[in-house]
């Protein structure tokens, strides 16, 4: 799946209002749990994307540990098996929870 594909996908389950800060229309799919690599289309994945407006994926704060851990809850509540998706990454990416 392309990102355009998966950003489309978002919009239609979530709507397409900034996941952040709700007043601005959401342009930019950010990889909050595990950022995207290069090479790495496992974080390609809906449970790892969050719908933000240029400004709120640009200030810095979506990158904050607090600000995974809202995310994390957001999707644990969307029906996402979040333990699990935890559990399955490499050690390297678990380092973004601790």
């Amino acid at each position: 799946m392309t990102n355009q594909e998966l950003f489309a996908l978002c919009v239609e389950q979530r709507g397409d209002d900034c996941e952040l800060c709700h007043w601005n229309k959401a342009v930019d799919p950010h990889h909050c749990i595990v950022h995207k690599r290069k090479g790495r289309p496992e974080f390609d994945e809906i449970w790892n994307i969050e719908l933000l407006c240029r400004k709120c994926h640009n200030d810095g704060y979506c990158n904050s540990y607090e600000h995974r851990v809202g995310f994390w809850n957001r999707q644990k509540a969307r029906g996402f098996q979040m333990q699990e998706i935890y559990d399955s990454l490499e050690l390297k990416s678990r380092e973004y929870f601790e």
